[in-house]
């Protein structure tokens, strides 16, 4: 079965550029849930972009839908592949890497494997991906979708989430809620500087924090 729905609206100007100032593990200091698990490996050093998720789910040994995913890309969109489990058969290559950077593509995340590594850093699209396999899928025609619900890194991400990762990892927001996010890192950010300051002067960071206290507020007995 296949299923391919509309393109998702993209995230606007405003909300990306407060996005770039900070990264997904600043984001990983406030939310519980969104953030793909640690087998999800960044490609690329030294990566931090943003994007609007284009979801595909592409099954088993048949990638017939990805390509299509691919010319459907637009500039600042980030795809996100459910493999349905599969991690024997290389859904993503040198070529599909190449296509997609030219249309504009951010990144993509791939809950699976993928193949032409080489190739993949020197194409330059950030990817994040669960290892590498010289098996790869086929144009089978069997099932795929583009732009329904998934799950990637064990995290459930509909089309048209704001995407945020990095070298630390993947997260995914619902767009509504991603300023607030995004507000509460840059915070962070900006407070950096001055609490490196304050330890370079002597200061504890666990004083500066108060953990002692906070500890005890908890209701435990702690010397």
């Amino acid at each position: 079965m296949f299923q391919v729905n509309p393109m998702p609206e993209q995230i606007d100007a405003e909300l990306l550029a407060l996005l770039r100032q900070v990264d997904a593990v600043k984001i990983g200091h406030f939310i519980r849930d969104g953030a793909m698990d640690p087998g999800m490996a960044s490609l690329l050093p030294r990566t931090v972009v943003v994007g609007t998720a284009v979801t595909v789910k592409a099954p088993g040994a048949d990638g017939t839908i990805i390509p299509l995913a691919v010319s459907r890309v637009r500039p600042g969109d980030f795809l996100v592949i459910d493999r349905d489990g599969d991690t024997r058969h290389a859904a993503w290559g040198g070529m599909l890497a190449y296509a997609a950077k030219v249309a504009g593509a951010v990144g993509v995340a791939i809950d699976g494997v993928a193949c032409d590594i080489a190739k993949l850093r020197e194409h330059g699209l950030p990817t994040w991906y669960r290892g590498a396999s010289a098996l790869t899928t086929q144009r089978l025609g069997e099932a795929g979708e583009l732009n329904t619900p998934v799950r990637c890194g064990g995290v459930a991400v509909v089309p048209g989430d704001v995407i945020v990762a990095d070298e630390s990892g993947v997260v995914a927001l619902k767009r509504d809620e991603a300023a607030s996010f995004a507000e509460k890192a840059l915070a962070v950010v900006r407070s950096e500087p001055g609490t490196k300051s304050r330890i370079d002067a002597g200061e504890k960071l666990s004083d500066m924090r108060d953990t002692l206290g906070f500890i005890r507020s908890r209701g435990f007995e702690v010397a």
